[in-house]
């Protein structure tokens, strides 16, 4: 064999290695079927239709599954890297549809007219990522409870869900509808607890609903400082006259002067958030983050592209000026960990604020 001939034949092997471990990035997952990326260019997360799923795998028999979203954020189920640029993850439809049309195709084939009618409430359905060459992650949260009915009229709690899951490999933005379809199938294998109490339906969505009912998510945000997640969450901050200043200890460290009543100056220990002419701002550390209201939560800025947040950050710049100001200006891009999910050995890029809890979510 020449030289010529040898180092095309090692080429040939190299690259059918590279294929390989791009075909296979862990021991444990087989190839799986990806969605376009055509798709994913505009950011749509498309759900498969195929069948999940045995009878002889389900803690008791179905006659049908009813979901209900009471999601937060109907628009996004995450954000999304797509080489060097983030975009919204977003459903291919309108979210009602979008899930149930997907639990249909999951599971219809399991319906049998002796099982219980499930109640799906879905609180909240979340993706995210940490791009990392040859380690990306991606995360999924399903947060969702299931209550059963023998009448179709009265319903008792079957069992919840609240959990965070962390994939590696290669390719992952492609196969986040797989990790989506694997939660719900981990859902309607969940064993149900003892239960005699009964609702109707109205009540267990006002029920689930109740959280969106705080005065953070109900009226602007007043201008002040809020001392605590509670504080926030009830629209009372503790001060309304305040300064932002160049804080003495590190680079991007920021404290908060504020004057009680009787004319005292003093640096606040204790910030959990400030709102300063209706721009929101996290207090992290001596660190800002911007926040801004979408729907019935709060997003870090950074993470909405359009024209209103632009135009926002930039009046902000003006608000605060100097340093500040440009910090305000180019989104508040402190990256912050997902504090929310303990349980993950890889903490994700925060996107979000938990309104129950103030913990940063992806």
């Amino acid at each position: 064999m020449s030289t010529k001939q040898s180092l095309l034949l090692s080429a040939l092997l190299t690259a059918s290695a590279v294929t390989a471990m791009a075909q296979y990035p862990t021991d444990e997952v087989a190839p799986v079927k990806s969605q376009k990326q055509a798709e994913l260019n505009t950011g749509k997360i498309v759900l498969g239709k195929e069948k999940l799923l045995t009878a002889e795998q389900l803690p008791l028999k179905i006659s049908g599954i009813e979901v209900v979203s009471a999601l937060w954020d109907t628009a996004h189920l995450g954000f999304i890297s797509l080489g060097s640029r983030w975009m919204p993850a977003t459903p291919d439809k309108a979210m009602t549809p979008y899930l149930s049309e997907f639990v249909e195709n999951a599971f219809s084939h399991l319906y049998t007219p002796d099982g219980m009618k499930l109640l799906w409430v879905i609180d909240d359905l979340r993706i995210g990522e940490q791009p990392g060459g040859m380690t990306e992650k991606a995360f999924v949260r399903l947060k969702a409870t299931a209550y059963g009915s023998t009448d179709g009229q009265h319903y008792k709690r079957l069992y919840a869900m609240d959990e965070a899951k962390l994939n590696r490999g290669l390719g992952l933005t492609k196969k986040h509808h797989q990790f989506i379809a694997g939660a719900f199938a981990e859902l309607l294998q969940k064993t149900p607890e003892k239960s005699d109490s009964l609702w109707a339906k109205s009540d267990i969505l006002a029920r689930h609903l109740q959280i969106r009912q705080v005065p953070a998510l109900m009226a602007q945000l007043k201008d002040g400082v809020y001392q605590s997640f509670e504080a926030f969450r009830n629209n009372t901050p503790v001060f309304t006259q305040f300064e932002i200043k160049k804080g003495e200890y590190e680079y991007e460290w920021w404290d908060i002067i504020a004057t009680t009543p009787e004319g005292q100056k003093g640096r606040v220990k204790s910030c959990w958030a400030v709102v300063k002419e209706g721009n929101i701002f996290r207090y992290v550390e001596g660190k800002l983050v911007q926040l801004e209201r979408f729907e019935y939560g709060y997003v870090i800025s950074r993470y909405l592209k359009d024209s209103r947040d632009r135009s926002r950050a930039a009046m902000t710049g003006g608000i605060l000026g100097g340093a500040i100001g440009a910090l305000a200006a180019s989104g508040s891009g402190h990256m912050v960990s997902a504090d929310a999910f303990p349980a993950l050995k890889v903490s994700p890029d925060a996107t979000a604020i938990d309104m129950e809890t103030g913990a940063f979510i992806f």
